[in-house]
């Protein structure tokens, strides 16, 4: 891939960003567009949630500035980026139409599902899947498992959307990751998706960082999970089956983890797995004290720290990397419950 199409991606919709996030910002309080305060919410003023579409149209200009210059480089794969298009699109209007209007858990599922299900159709699917001892033809499963796989990932960033810039900064660690990992393999459809988001997160923690001007809303958190999920889709799973599918999923281990842990515990208390609480992470660690900077340095630390495990994985053996996260995943999840306990025991008392 050419060192200045990389650049051209970069620039585009870092350029792009820079100049429609003020203008949204305006927009926003001009008619309203706000995210007003309440609820399960922390912030205390309404604030434009916009960031989606100034994401959206950061990345696919972008996108489409480069294969206006380098149309020999996409060929004949422009098609997959066409349904890649498609499905970004729905997701965008989707968590749009949720931030104007909230909408059913069910309406926004079944619409990741059909977008799931879109790039199924296109030939972006899950063929194999790896274990540190060898891959595995899951042949029908196929399209079950990819259309879970971009579903859970749509869905990840979405969760951990809390705090100012936590889900940009988390995001950005994680597309640097695996612009690293997809330039280390060869995948050059991977790396200018992960260009474009840079380009656009850059100047948006500028607007997002604590106290935020601008939010992701869900059109733009939405969209992240669903660009990382594309990552991997896009890659040669036959060849790079066990990087392409894992590797994902440790640099994005915050945000999985988030999922995950929220999944379960609103399964186990009997609540809606998709209703929005105040019982995330990022929750019990300002109910411990910590000030918002100091919770989102907390996860911008756990973010580097599985960013450079997936690094790792990569470049190292497998099964000793592996193990080494087992036990670092062990000292977390206790961490967790300590702090869980801790605090509720805390609030019980007074």
């Amino acid at each position: 891939m050419p060192t200045e199409m990389i650049l051209v991606i970069g620039l585009c919709s870092l350029s792009s960003a820079a100049i429609s996030l003020p203008l949204l910002i305006w927009w926003g309080h001009r008619f309203g567009l706000l995210d007003q305060p309440g609820r399960h919410k922390r912030h205390k003023r309404p604030v434009p949630y916009l960031g989606g579409v100034a994401l959206f149209v950061s990345v696919w200009s972008s996108l489409i500035v480069s294969t206006l210059l380098y149309p020999e480089w996409y060929g004949d794969n422009t098609s997959a980026l066409f349904y890649v298009f498609l499905g970004a699109l729905v997701i965008a209007l989707i968590g749009l139409a949720d931030d104007l209007s909230p909408l059913s858990a069910r309406v926004k599922l079944t619409a990741q599902i059909a977008v799931g299900l879109l790039l199924y159709l296109s030939g972006l699917r899950v063929e194999l899947l790896s274990t540190p001892f060898g891959s595995i033809d899951i042949g029908m499963a196929s399209l079950g498992i990819t259309v879970l796989w971009v579903v859970v990932l749509t869905n990840a960033i979405n969760l951990i959307d809390g705090l100012d810039g936590l889900a940009g900064g988390v995001s950005l660690i994680a597309a640097a990751t695996l612009m690293v990992l997809g330039h280390l393999m060869s995948v050059g459809w991977a790396v200018v998706f992960m260009v474009g988001i840079i380009g656009f997160l850059v100047p948006f923690l500028f607007f997002n960082r604590y106290p935020a001007r601008i939010f992701l809303g869900d059109s733009g958190s939405m969209q992240l999970g669903y660009y990382f999920a594309v990552f991997s889709l896009l890659a040669p799973l036959k060849s790079f089956t066990a990087s392409a599918l894992y590797l994902p999923l440790l640099a994005l281990g915050v945000p999985i983890l988030e999922t995950v842990s929220s999944f379960v515990r609103r399964a186990v208390t009997g609540r809606n797995v998709m209703q929005a609480d105040r019982r995330h992470l990022f929750h019990f660690l300002s109910l411990a004290g910590l000030s918002q900077r100091g919770v989102v340095l907390v996860f911008y630390l756990m973010g580097i720290v599985f960013s450079l495990f997936a690094l790792a994985m990569f470049l190292w053996n497998r099964l000793i990397v592996l193990s080494v996260l087992a036990v670092f995943m062990v000292v977390i999840l206790t961490a967790f419950f300590i702090l869980v306990t801790g605090v509720a025991s805390r609030r019980r008392r007074k």
